[in-house]
């Protein structure tokens, strides 16, 4: 019998920790209308509307999940915005392809990726062809 109650105590404490992780993340969620199809680490994404969820207990790990795709990205803190954070999505565009390369999430996170391989050949490409880069950002907002 004191097993059992200690059995329940500890699942209803993992329960409550996932519970109050979640929320937080919850909090923090954003949706941001790309008009554009776009790079995200590995994965080509199609003009959509993406929710984008930082993972629980991963503070370097968030899903982006559009109506038909999602993917799953790895980043490095780049810095925590001490003011009020407006979240946003930053690009790189060359010609007409453009890589996700910064997310600002509403609770001050700066989330860098990494330049892929792609992007690489994408930024000498462009600047063979003396083609800009430039730098697009799209702002979200909280998801309704």
């Amino acid at each position: 019998m004191t097993i059992s109650v200690q059995r329940l105590a500890v699942t209803a404490a993992v329960l409550l920790t996932g519970m109050t992780a979640s929320a937080r993340a919850q909090g923090i969620e954003t949706v941001t209308n790309v008009p554009f199809a776009f790079t995200a680490g590995e994965t080509n994404l199609p003009q959509d509307r993406y929710r984008i969820t930082p993972i629980p207990g991963h503070p370097h790990v968030v899903m982006i999940q559009g109506q038909r795709h999602s993917v799953v990205i790895m980043s490095r803190i780049e810095r925590r915005s001490d003011r009020n954070p407006a979240p946003s999505l930053t690009f790189h565009r060359y010609g007409d392809q453009y890589f996700l390369s910064e997310l600002q999430l509403g609770d001050g996170r700066v989330l860098r990726l990494s330049q892929t391989g792609a992007e690489k050949r994408a930024a000498e490409y462009a600047a063979a062809q003396a083609t800009d880069k430039s730098k697009i950002v799209v702002a979200s907002s909280s998801p309704k």
